[in-house]
């Protein structure tokens, strides 16, 4: 098994040489970096990449290495590991075995608390694993836990410093277990497998070294155990040949090994692609949001790769391309035909060729693709091949004529374009192509470039200027545009009547009707070859290819795309190739926004509908703004604006896209300070400012004041007169209620001492001091004068307790009794807890009425047990019940009662309508049901009487 492991690792290997390196550029101490020793690889909580030095933690915002974590002394500043969790949030691991948490660029300690009660041996911490529980931490021997709660470490059991048995639990918080046992010596390492009950044995395996790490990518689990990978699948387990291996990542539909010894790039499945970075120490591996991937190693920094199909085909010269019937084709120098798709080549077909490889080399290069009539026609340095729509060849005619460098069509006849003279072939019929050819040459020194300029008239470049040449008259003209000679190495055309021009030495020209109209710096000392793409400029420049967007070109910035001089270039599908040292590059074309600082810049600015190309400093009152914005140098899946405007007020606000709209402002001075939003988090880092002020309108003038001065004090003397004779209506109202609260209660004490209550309460005090019951006679008699203070006492309060009330109600009661010589029973029924009692408040001086027409009227006349009965408490909707029911015959059959009894209940009534015009609510209500078989009143109270303050 082992045997056949080295063996396919082999072929891997060998297979790997003719694969695709990734292409990219090393940070390092130019873009700041202070060591180029590094550890793990992250993003901070702002999305910028964070790397671990001996210097201690920094961050790159796209154009430079930052120092952050600053607030911590540097011997404690060294991190070993970054753990981001799914919210965000950064967690740090130092080597002094603390623990950190990162915000805002610093450190905040969080623990562990107990770090000194554990031996220096057992603290030696490599990894952090996160869990939402709290942070599992591998040793060089074991695992440590780190609870969020307790900020304190564990030994999780079982615990052993010395490894002879691993258990891989699948279900656990933390799944691998470290046991040990005496059966397994001589460095001699069982791994168990309980799901799959497996058990696999090995030998000198790295058991020093803990990095216990696992990713699960669908119904498959990849795992590192003792710095190994191992396979899970269905519960098997698979050992894969590769070991040494620091930690596991998983993204961009690839598994990515850091170990030892370089990086090692597989697919989702686990086979083989690449194993970059040889005899490198990996520390970590990022991913980046173009497709990109960043990488720190040990000795050398930092690599960052855009892209990471961006590779180097090492047996590819690319020396054409082109769109064909949908296909995009590119050309080998090897005469090679491929087709591209997804950043993959597949080559369909290959041209006719000599016999020597040396002539291959020379003679084979594909130099132009075109369509005709359904067809591909391939122009080679050995000549012309034909091909069908499935590229089946139909005919080859051999010319072994190696310079030609350009071909168009006109009228029936192709023109093969060489350095120093255009060959016109009569071709009426590729498919039967006369050979040898009828050839007539037109002579024209050194072209470098042509381009067509309209129907029939094409543009030449050549070295000292640019040539036009009509096809009609087969005659050419210099055209005198430039004041002195230049090379002329790209000619495109970006408009009606509109050239990019760029030569050699001079930078680049735009020309329109023949007038120069605009130069453009180059940022290189020489230009090669040049594209337009999707209005952006791409120069192929002495030092690397440098990007630039034409649509605004005195504002946009050049952008350098690609480092290291270059053979050529070609465009396809969004992609650029890039022809560099023999080999194939390519590259996405929006990739030249990456891992840059964002950048704001000005794209236009509107005044009330007119467009300005500067931001004014003075603008005219009553007039809308609007500010177009652009967002260079950054690689994102959403762009959008952060503005905050200082003025009178401070506004801020965030908008979508790039347009701020502002309407009619007031007068005075503004600053507008713009933040980029980069996939929702705002750089508060990055800020455009303009300043600017807003001209004063008639609104805001003296005389305009003095006149809202005069109508304002009109309005407010208005308003005072309205306000001071509400006030007085207000106060009559309240007056009148006050009198009639003040009549009602006179009344009510009317009712509660009228004269036939006094003469009948002292008749039968007297009744008992005459049969000689004093001691009663004087209980009755305090009862009596204990009423009467009370009832004159509360006539001046509008409320008072429930307790008082009952006290009133008991002592009125008692003296009643003995009245009618105890002939009815009272029951009372109070569900009130004694502090409801003393709090809730109740309208003085309000039940004894009705208590003396229920014994007076109703109980009275009742031979049979005569009842009283009362009840207080809560309903459901927290409203007070206060019921008084009798058992007497009712109003229809008392006596003459009648008049009374309306007068009373009247007297009741128009009491309740008061307290509810006085709380401006329904705060009291009363229902009084009389029936043959007695009477009930019942009052409903709400908690906004009966919890109101008493008064």
């Amino acid at each position: 098994m082992k045997f056949l492991c080295s063996v396919t690792l082999i072929v891997l290997l060998a297979h790997s040489l003719q694969g695709q390196e990734l292409y990219g550029k090393y940070l390092n101490h130019e873009q700041g970096l202070l060591s180029n020793e590094c550890y793990d690889i992250n993003y901070d909580e702002n999305g910028y990449l964070i790397v671990g030095t001996q210097y201690g933690p920094m961050k790159y915002d796209g154009e430079k290495f930052l120092p952050i974590c600053t607030n911590l002394p540097l011997g404690r500043r060294v991190m070993y590991d970054f753990e981001r969790s799914p919210q965000g949030t950064v967690y740090l691991l130092n080597s002094k075995n603390e623990l950190f948490k990162l915000q805002n660029d610093k450190a905040i300690y969080i623990g562990p608390k107990n770090r000194l009660k554990f031996p220096d041996s057992d603290l030696t911490f490599l990894k952090l694993y996160y869990t939402p529980k709290g942070l599992y931490i591998s040793t060089f021997s074991q695992y440590l836990k780190y609870s969020f709660q307790t900020q304190r470490i564990e030994y999780p059991p079982p615990y052993t410093k010395n490894l002879f048995r691993f258990r891989y639990q699948e279900n656990a918080e933390f799944p691998f277990v470290k046991l040990s046992g005496k059966l397994i010596t001589n460095r001699k390492v069982q791994f168990e497998f309980p799901e799959s009950r497996q058990q696999l044995d090995y030998m000198n395996i790295m058991v020093t070294d803990s990095r216990e790490d696992e990713i699960k990518i669908g119904k498959t689990t990849y795992l590192i155990i003792c710095m190994k990978l191992f396979k899970k699948k269905d519960h098997r387990i698979t050992p894969m040949n590769f070991s040494r291996i620091l930690f596991i990542e998983y993204f961009h539909d690839r598994i990515w090994l850091c170990t030892i010894e370089g990086l090692i790039e597989l697919d989702k499945e686990g086979n083989f692609i690449h194993h970059h970075f040889k005899g490198e120490l990996v520390g970590g591996v990022a991913p980046l949001k173009s497709g990109g991937i960043a990488v720190s190693l040990n000795k050398k920094g930092v690599f960052i790769s855009s892209n990471i199909n961006n590779r180097i085909y090492s047996d590819i010269i690319p020396t054409a391309s082109a769109t064909i019937n949908g296909i995009n084709l590119v050309g080998s120098a090897k005469g090679d035909i491929f087709k591209y798709s997804d950043s993959k080549l597949e080559k369909i077909t290959q041209v006719e060729s000599f016999n020597t490889d040396t002539k291959r080399f020379v003679h084979d290069v594909i130099c132009k693709f075109f369509r005709r009539n359904n067809e591909t026609v391939v122009i080679s340095g050995y000549g012309t091949s034909i091909f069908s729509t499935d590229f089946k060849k139909v005919k080859t005619i051999q010319d072994n004529r190696n310079s030609i460098f350009g071909t168009f069509l006109y009228n029936e006849n192709i023109y093969f374009i060489h350095r120093t003279v255009i060959y016109k072939i009569a071709w009426k019929n590729l498919n039967t192509i006369p050979y040898p050819y009828d050839k007539k040459s037109i002579t024209i020194p050194s072209v470098r470039s042509y381009a067509w300029l309209n129907d029939s008239t094409i543009l030449l470049g050549n070295n000292t200027g640019l040539i036009s040449y009509n096809l009609k008259s087969a005659h050419y003209s210099r055209l005198d545009i430039f004041k002195k000679e230049l090379r002329v190495n790209a000619i495109n055309v970006i408009g009606k009547n509109k050239l990019l021009v760029c030569t050699h030495f001079d930078g680049a020209y735009i020309i329109q009707n023949n007038k120069i109209i605009l130069r453009l710096t180059i940022p290189c000392t020489t230009i090669s070859s040049a594209l337009v793409y999707q209005n952006h400029l791409i120069i192929r420049g002495n030092d690397g290819i440098y990007i630039k967007s034409l649509h605004q070109p005195e504002h946009s910035v050049w952008r350098k795309f690609f480092s290291g001089e270059t053979e050529n270039i070609f465009t396809l599908d969004n992609s650029l190739l890039i022809s560099y040292q023999k080999n194939l590059i390519i590259k996405k074309l929006s990739d030249y926004k990456l891992v840059y600082k964002p950048k704001i810049v000005l794209n236009k600015f509107q005044l009330g509908g007119t467009g300005m190309k500067t931001f004014p400093h003075l603008i005219p009152s009553n007039k809308s703004i609007s500010v177009d914005l652009d967002i260079l140098q950054f690689d994102a899946n959403k762009l959008d604006l952060y503005y905050i405007l200082k003025g009178e007020n401070t506004i801020s606000q965030q908008v979508e896209g790039t347009k701020i709209n502002f309407d009619a402002l007031k007068s005075g001075e503004y600053e507008l300070k713009i933040h980029p939003v980069i996939d929702g988090k705002i750089q508060f880092n990055n800020s455009k400012t303009f300043r600017f002020t807003m001209e004063e309108t008639f609104w805001e003038s003296t005389a305009f004041f003095i006149i809202l001065g005069v109508l304002l004090l009109s309005i407010i003397f208005s308003i005072f007169l309205i306000v001071n004779l509400r006030r007085k209506r207000r106060s009559a109202e309240r007056a009148a209620l006050e009198s009639k609260l003040n009549e009602y209660k006179l009344l009510a004490v009317k009712a509660q001492v009228n004269p036939h209550f006094l003469s009948n309460g002292l008749a039968a005090i007297q009744a008992l001091i005459l049969k000689g019951n004093n001691d009663l006679a004087a209980q009755y008699l305090a009862k009596f004068s204990f009423l009467m203070r009370k009832i004159l006492y509360y006539s001046e309060t509008q409320f008072i307790s429930v307790n008082q009330e009952l006290q009133l109600i008991d002592a009125y009661l008692e003296l009643e009794l003995l009245r009618f010589r105890n002939r009815f029973n009272i029951q009372k029924e109070i569900h009130l807890s004694e502090q409801e009692l003393n709090e809730f408040q109740f309208p003085s001086l309000l039940l004894q009425p009705i208590l003396e027409n229920a014994i007076w009227h109703g109980l009275k006349f009742q031979e049979n047990n005569p009842e009283l009965h009362i009840s207080f408490k809560i309903n459901g909707n927290q409203e007070l019940l206060v019921e008084i029911s009798d058992n007497g015959p009712g109003f229809s059959s008392s006596d003459k009662s009648e008049e009374h009894l309306s007068k009373g209940n009247q007297l009741i009534t128009d009491r309740i309508d008061s307290l509810n015009e006085q709380f401006q609510s329904k705060v009291a209500d009363i229902k009084i049901s009389s029936s043959d078989s007695g009477t009930t009143v019942a009052f409903v109270f709400a908690p906004q009487l009966y919890q109101s303050k008493m008064s």
